[in-house]
């Protein structure tokens, strides 16, 4: 399904038959002579010739084309029918004439559609080829027998042959490959790969000829190639294209922020001992001279003022552009500043990247470089931007492709770029992170398709490949004296494709017998209001407490509601109702938390959200902010009369990422985020003793607030307390706050590893609140995503227990 925006009126174009003879498409002997019209003439087909096929059947030709007598053609139908016959892979040419029909004098035309056909490859084989296997490379690439020759998985599965050896430290002297006709089987082919590779090759040294400003290893330290060392990790693999990318990118880039921009690799030279397979690599550079700036100026633009392009090429205070008056002052002893070349071409694409959020996709900002000596012979340069700023485009198109099961309208409800709108990288970019954190399709997602259209839009295609999303668990024990035990559930979070989600859990034993489920859905009767329910009736799952346990059994509600011109905001409205009862394990002490009479809690709960993280579990950008309040007793009756309020917020932002240059492959990302709550609770002091648990505990990772390096609710209003030790009267309090750091890498959208810090306290009353005496903890964690949920594992040291130590966390559930 598509949506469409209407089609700027097309202009006038050169007559049909003519256009088709200019551009190569057709050849028309009797008809290219006529001289075109002043407006296209579409012709009609008589009929329909296809020669030049072999194993394809007339007719599938001519139904690929979309052809057929009696159409109605205009050139662009040609174009179409074209592409159409080379996206199918069947054939290595593809030519398209119009004849004059068989009735003289009339307009009717008869289309050739000549073919050559792509040989049959009927096997696949790779010699030579020692230290990888065959059957890797072929269903990595997806080459196989049975279809025709693909050229483009040919050169792909060469590229991988490449990388996987140099992977290993092997160099491929030589890959060709060839098609074979298998004797006594016609029209059959053999693909044959042959692989000649060469030694296993270490680096031992990298040495530089011809550097005077940087020593050795200065330029060493700037390559991705190292030379290999006493430790396991400093093999010194060879890599022929991490080389490459060294001579063609690292040490320019290095030479080129020092302002050398006529820096020049002149050669390499590897130089191997046969017998060690140690090798020397040779580096031949020219510095040149070095650059400073002497001006910089903005021509062409328009549509933003030359000041604020030109902070772009700021990158600090008094930095590059502080010698010109422009970034800060600078006395005159300083000088020109050194050019750097990598801080402009950065800069340029900000610029560029900036004009393209506002819809400027064919803008161009061309950066203008020139060479001149000062008044003493200095090399200097004069730099601008030279700005084409054309046209703003606009969204014509947005189309979604792949999706077999999940429902195009949770697809569309992540897309940020509408038909009409004028055109934004930003929120193209925004839409990709955020169908890719719906969860229900391959990850990486292809990046989406940007086409232009004839009058300057573009059409937009987002890509997609399902995968599996409900999971069933299940697990059981049988122990001595408490029989067979266990668990049964199903979650799915994408019920019948529409971003439902579904969960249901029983526990069964002698000992326990808990049951919940919930479903919640995004759209309720196609609306933008969501809804979701929940039924329980559970004890506490990970955490057991020396002194008793206690029974949840009720029910809930929960609404939410968009607030209007805000999608990444809402409102929320919940109700919920549930019966608490206390099994006290010693009915002698009757101060027991576990001692308490069953209790009705009645509540209502009011929130608002914001939430623009770009993934619902491993986020790299965005912001969630959230403000709750919730209302127990009063006219809503129950045994608590008390309201609970809480605010929170997380902030992330990306600080890099490794790989992913490669098309289809995935990035390690690289993110810092901050998070902060709080929250208080007040009310009668008479109601809130029969709900303790309601209250606010800390410490652990499963049980009450959160905080890594302490055992769980081993943060109490009186400072630190061991499990075990004293009534666990003393361990819950009325107000928290807690902040939380950590620098994660995202290696995928299932595995995240991260270094944390986290501080945080609870208090008798609000009022006590103090942000200067919190309880710290910091460690490293790394979560991943199995078919039963998230599971996370976390070591960290407390800082402010006694004694200080390491805690080690094992957290079922989503992250911090």
């Amino acid at each position: 399904m598509i949506a469409t925006r209407a089609h700027r009126a097309a202009g006038v174009r050169a007559a049909f038959l003519a256009a088709l003879s200019l551009a190569g498409l057709i050849a028309a002997p009797r008809l290219a002579a006529q001289e075109p019209t002043g407006s296209e003439a579409p012709v009609v087909v008589e009929s329909v010739q296809v020669v030049g096929n072999v194993r394809q059947p007339t007719a599938a030709v001519v139904a690929e084309a979309g052809i057929q007598a009696g159409d109605t053609l205009t050139f662009r139908d040609i174009q179409r029918a074209i592409r159409r016959l080379w996206s199918s892979g069947q054939y290595r040419d593809v030519k398209v004439r119009a004849r004059a029909g068989a009735t003289p004098g009339a307009a009717p035309v008869t289309i050739e559609i000549e073919v050559v056909e792509q040989p049959y490859i009927a096997g696949v084989e790779f010699h030579g080829l020692e230290h990888l296997s065959a059957g890797t490379i072929k269903d990595t690439v997806g080459l196989k027998a049975g279809e025709p020759l693909r050229p483009s998985k040919v050169a792909a599965a060469k590229a991988m042959v490449r990388e996987l050896l140099a992977d290993k430290g092997f160099r491929v002297r030589s890959i060709s490959h060839k098609v074979e006709a298998i004797p006594g089987r016609p029209g059959e082919h053999r693909l044959v790969f042959d692989v000649l590779e060469g030694q296993r090759v270490a680096i031992a040294a990298v040495d530089f000829e011809g550097n005077e400003t940087f020593e050795d290893d200065r330029l060493r330290a700037a390559l991705d190639t190292k030379q290999e060392g006493f430790f396991w990790f400093r093999s010194g693999t060879y890599d022929e294209e991490k080389i490459r990318g060294d001579l063609r990118e690292k040490l320019p880039a290095f030479y080129g922020e020092h302002g050398y921009i006529d820096f020049a690799v002149l050669g390499d030279s590897l130089v191997v001992d046969p017998n060690t397979g140690k090798a020397r690599l040779i580096i031949r550079v020219s510095e040149g001279q070095q650059y400073r700036l002497a001006d910089f100026s903005v021509r062409g633009n328009r549509r933003f003022a030359s000041d604020e392009l030109t902070r772009y090429f700021e990158r600090e205070r008094g930095g590059l552009l502080g010698g010109l008056g422009i970034g800060g002052a600078a006395s005159p002893s300083q000088g020109r500043p050194v050019f750097d070349a990598v801080a402009f071409e950065k800069a340029t694409e900000k610029v560029a990247q900036l004009y393209r959020n506002q819809g400027y996709l064919y803008a161009r900002v061309e950066p203008v470089i020139e060479r001149q000596p000062d008044g003493e012979g200095a090399p200097i340069v004069s730099v601008a931007w030279e700005i084409r700023e054309g046209e703003p485009a606009y969204v014509n198109r947005v189309t979604i492709a792949g999706n077999t099961f999940t429902h195009e309208d949770v697809i569309r409800e992540r897309v940020f770029l509408l038909p009409g709108d004028v055109y934004n990288e930003e929120l193209l970019i925004q839409s990709y992170q955020s169908i890719s954190g719906l969860g229900f399709f391959e990850t990486p997602v292809p990046m989406p398709k940007i086409e232009p259209t004839e009058d300057g839009d573009v059409d937009v295609t987002f890509e997609v490949k399902e995968k599996q999303t409900g999971s069933i668990n299940f697990g059981t024990a049988i122990g001595g004296g408490g029989g067979l035990a266990g668990f049964l559930g199903y979650d799915q979070p994408n019920l019948f494709g529409q971003a439902k989600a579904g969960h249901l859990r029983w526990e069964f034993g002698r000992w326990s017998n808990n049951f919940e489920g919930s479903y919640s859905d995004p759209a309720l009767l196609g609306s933008r209001v969501s809804g979701s329910v929940s039924l329980f009736s559970t004890r506490d799952r990970f955490i057991q407490f020396p002194e008793g346990r206690r029974r949840r059994t009720g029910t809930g509600l929960r609404f939410g509601l968009p607030l209007p011109n805000d999608r990444w905001s809402r409102v929320f409205l919940g109700y919920s109702l549930s019966r608490t009862t206390y099994e006290n394990f010693d009915r002698d002490d009757q101060s027991s938390l576990f001692g308490l009479p069953p209790g009705i809690q009645s509540t209502i709960s009011l929130g608002v959200t914001r939430n623009t993280l770009n993934h619902p579990l491993f986020p790299t950008a965005g912001t969630r902010h959230e403000v709750e309040a919730s209302f127990s007793g009063g006219i809503l009756g129950g045994d608590g009369d008390f309201q609970k309020y809480g605010v929170s917020g997380s902030w992330y932002v990306p600080v890099g990422q490794v790989g992913g240059a490669r098309p289809g492959s995935r990035p390690v990302r690289f993110t810092l985020g901050v998070s902060a709550e709080a929250g208080a609770l007040f009310g009668d002091s008479a109601s809130l003793e029969r709900f303790p648990f309601e209250r606010f505990w800390m410490g652990g990772v499963q049980f009450g607030r959160p905080l890594r390096g302490y055992d769980e609710t081993e943060i109490t209003p009186r400072g630190f307390i061991p499990r075990g030790v004293g009534p666990l009267r003393d361990r819950f309090g009325d107000a928290y706050l807690r902040l939380s750091a950590e620098y994660a890498v995202r290696f995928t959208d299932n595995l995240s590893l991260s270094l944390f810090y986290d501080a945080g306290n609870i208090w008798r009353d609000a009022t006590e609140i103090n942000p200067t005496r919190l309880m710290r903890g910091a460690g490293v964690g790394v979560t991943l995503v199995t078919p039963f949920g998230p599971l996370g594992l976390d070591y960290a040291y407390g800082f402010d227990k006694e004694p200080p130590g390491w805690q080690l966390h094992f957290k079922l559930g989503p992250t911090f």
